[in-house]
């Protein structure tokens, strides 16, 4: 009787079980208007500002009290960043991958390397884009200081329909009091809030809080984001009256209002002199240059902190 070896009896499939990521929502440009106008090698950004004062009123026929307007010019600068990841590939690795038959493997150890650093860099933007990063200066998209918060008392998740659905549409209609700003296009909840809207309907059950808002304000754009939870606003460290709530965002998804600025290749691997020799493996250093998102209209948004479900 003929023998195998257990290989021999072992059908390879051609799939791979990767790990799984959750949507980089602020990385990939889905909720911040992101530019690729970086120039390599920058350390800053910078464009000018107008300031416009003065008035003008009813005057007298040869009146010499004429009022009188003017301007003053200013700058606005911003730091560009660079995150940055690494991977290993070893003597006997890189020998194997020169002479060819390292491809031959289902696995290239080299490409995949790469990739994850790339996710990494990508992983490490998405936080940093929400959250910021207060020991370098670099402010969160979730928690920037230029936007104004409301500190709100009311508990969505003990109220009526009516009672939530007022809440969203005073908040709302609140941001166009100034009669300068246009409505906003997207609403930010973290997941219980979102939760409720979507299973809080009216006393006939035809019509949900969120349907009944995409309704009134049909450009607006309702997500769910977990870094609005109130532990990932608190780990942020800043400081707000709202200790301990969950946090709600809303603002016109405009590139003139708020933006980002990436160069036109992300992740990139870094020239060859500055790859790095660890005894007999070599560390090949990738990386991205950004900025934080930057709110040229911060009056235009809003955060409003509300009390997390008991």
């Amino acid at each position: 009787m003929a023998a195998f070896l257990y290989e021999d009896l072992t059908q390879r499939m051609e799939k791979v079980l990767e790990p799984r990521y959750r949507t980089m929502y602020f990385e990939n440009g889905d909720l911040i208007p992101t530019m690729v106008d970086l120039a390599p090698g920058m350390k800053e950004i910078a464009y000018e500002k107008i300031n416009e004062f003065g008035d003008a009123d009813l005057v007298s026929d040869a009146a010499t009290n004429i009022p009188v307007v003017d301007i003053s010019l200013d700058e606005d600068r911003y730091p560009i960043y660079m995150v940055a990841s690494g991977f290993p590939l070893s003597l006997q690795e890189e020998r194997a991958y020169n002479a060819q038959h390292y491809h031959a493997f289902n696995l290239d150890r080299f490409q995949r390397r790469m990739a994850v650093a790339r996710k990494a860099i990508a992983q490490r933007t998405n936080k940093f884009t929400a959250l910021g990063v207060p020991n370098f200066n670099f402010p969160g998209f979730l928690v920037n200081g230029l936007v104004a918060t409301d500190n709100s008392a009311f508990n969505i998740y003990t109220s009526t329909y009516q009672q939530c659905l007022d809440f969203f549409v005073d908040v709302i209609e609140s941001l166009t009091d100034n009669f300068v700003t246009d409505y906003p296009t997207d609403l930010l909840l973290p997941k219980d809030p979102h939760h409720l809207i979507v299973s809080l309907e009216n006393s006939l059950g035809t019509i949900s809080v969120k349907e009944r808002l995409e309704q009134l304000y049909p450009d607006l754009m309702i997500t769910k984001i977990k870094e609005l939870e109130a532990a990932q606003i608190d780990s942020s460290g800043i400081t707000r009256p709202g200790v301990g709530k969950d946090r709600i965002m809303l603002y016109p998804k405009e590139s003139d209002i708020i933006n980002r600025h990436i160069e036109e290749q992300v992740a990139m691997l870094a020239p060859e002199e500055y790859i790095r020799t660890d005894g007999l493996r070599r560390i090949y250093p990738m990386f991205s240059c950004i900025t934080p998102a930057i709110f040229d209209y911060p009056t235009d948004c809003r955060y409003i902190d509300i009390p997390v479900k008991a």
